[in-house]
């Protein structure tokens, strides 16, 4: 089993072909997870410890079933860990939902702003509200299915046009994105 430690937030990673030996393993490291706890007179707040089952392959997993002391732990299909929110098939469908919904209201407090700030200032807006989140686990994320990267890249396209102040120079979002040397979200996710 494989350890990941961030602050106070730990994740275990078990990875088997077989589902009934994953289960079986699982369980019994969970087993030895519990025995150092204890001896270390520490606590396992079974309320917040979720598991997920992430596979591509077309098999029933609802069997699957972990336990620690005799409690069940909850199984989750969606996790959000470290501001990426990952799901069961890896699909970042989810993620690619929730951070187009946040980067769109970022853009609508641009707009607003718009006519009270320099330019300067609201590209500092984009750089720290929005191209900070939009560059922030691209490499999980950035290979999802185009049908959820192209929202995100409709909300990108409407920052940049925010920040065209030159109205008269160009309409068009990739001369934009030139001029104000930002590289669009289709070239970040070949790059990464």
């Amino acid at each position: 089993m494989k350890t990941i430690l961030f602050a106070d937030d730990t994740v275990l990673v078990q990875s088997d072909n077989n589902l009934g030996k994953l289960q079986n393993s699982v369980n019994h490291e969970m087993t030895k997870v519990m025995d150092w706890l204890n001896a270390n007179k520490l606590s396992l707040n079974i309320s917040k410890t979720k598991y997920m089952v992430i596979t591509n392959k077309h098999v029933s997993t609802e069997s699957f079933v972990i336990n620690v002391n005799r409690n069940r732990i909850e199984r989750t299909v969606t996790y959000k860990y470290l501001g990426v929110t990952v799901d069961e098939k890896l699909t970042w469908k989810e993620h690619c939902k929730e951070f187009c919904s946040t980067i769109s209201k970022y853009v609508g407090v641009m707009y607003k702003v718009k006519h009270y700030v320099n330019n300067h200032a609201l590209r500092m807006l984009y750089h720290s509200l929005i191209n900070s989140r939009a560059q922030y686990g691209i490499l999980a994320w950035g290979k999802a299915a185009s049908c959820h990267l192209q929202p995100i890249s409709v909300v990108l396209n409407r920052a940049m046009r925010c920040l065209n102040t030159d109205k008269l120079l160009t309409n068009k979002v990739t001369t934009i994105y030139k001029m104000q040397k930002i590289l669009q979200l289709k070239i970040y996710t070949t790059l990464k």
